[in-house]
């Protein structure tokens, strides 16, 4: 009996990682519950082996007892606060309990970003809103890690598109790679604000819609290179001297994603067609 004791033991600690060990990965809580049920153990029976398992990672790492009181708390559901004694066995209150769920889910959320990229879909965004409900974490936290997500993807677009433009100083003509940037951040910026207008939208993940740089906390730092690229992209869609309502939408969409305001971005347009129609022989 004792040699079975241990088996279940250093298999289950296996899986929530112990001390030292990798991260949470995600698949931990389907690995806890598809071996209970190979070892026949009903839910009262595998709660107590999760007690074992913290009073020995609770003398060891708080980081492990987290993890811990996350995976447990998911493998038994609604059961947990009846099966899982955490505050009585160990002294820890509801707050520290709310800690280790928020941050252990944010953990593995910011996980499951990581691998979206600017091509997402309906089916990328449903997984996303499965992945988030089945972590328990807050719509609200959801929501800005998502749009925290989408500017991060944007910002990387703008570094690039700088990066070549600076590159390039005194050229006269534009680089078409930075115009490449440029029409990615726009069609990506569109389809966040489709998918976040979509009717069926309540499955879909929280944070969907247009982005804007515009509050951050180093926007005013980055505000002069937006307003560099702002105008080279102008530059570039208006050569020809013409100022379409295609146009303007477009130069409208770019100036609210990098936060310029209004008159500032006119005066940029302004100042580029009247560049440009210097250029043009009499």
């Amino acid at each position: 009996m004792e040699s079975v004791h241990k088996m279940r033991l250093s298999n289950q600690s296996s899986v929530i990682c112990m001390p030292g060990h990798r991260d949470l990965k995600g698949n931990e809580v389907e690995a806890i519950i598809k071996f209970k049920r190979a070892l026949g153990l009903d839910d009262v029976d595998a709660a107590n082996m999760h007690m074992v398992v913290g009073r020995r990672l609770y003398k060891e790492s708080l980081d492990a007892f987290q993890k811990l009181i996350f995976v447990s708390n998911l493998v038994f559901g609604d059961a947990s606060e009846f099966i899982l004694p955490w505050k009585h066995l160990f002294g820890i209150t509801d707050y520290q309990i709310d800690i280790a769920m928020r941050e252990n889910a944010k953990s593995l959320y910011a996980l499951e970003l990581k691998s979206i990229g600017r091509g997402i879909n309906i089916g990328t965004v449903i997984d996303i809103r499965r992945v988030q409900l089945a972590y328990k974490l807050f719509d609200e936290i959801a929501a800005d890690m998502f749009r925290e997500h989408a500017k991060n993807l944007i910002q990387e677009n703008i570094s690039s598109a700088l990066s070549i433009l600076k590159s390039n100083p005194g050229s006269t003509n534009i680089p078409e790679q930075v115009i490449d940037e440029v029409n990615t951040i726009l069609a990506f910026n569109s389809l966040l604000t489709v998918l976040g207008k979509f009717p069926d939208g309540d499955r879909f993940a929280r944070g969907l819609g247009p982005v804007s740089l515009g509050g951050e906390f180093d926007h005013d730092r980055m505000v002069g290179d937006l307003k560099i690229l702002y105008a080279a992209y102008a530059t570039a869609v208006l050569s020809d001297g013409n100022l379409d309502d295609e146009k303007l939408v477009r130069l409208s969409e770019l100036r609210d994603i990098f936060g310029l305001g209004k008159l500032e971005a006119e005066a940029i347009i302004e100042g580029v067609t009247s560049n440009v129609k210097s250029q043009v022989p009499a």
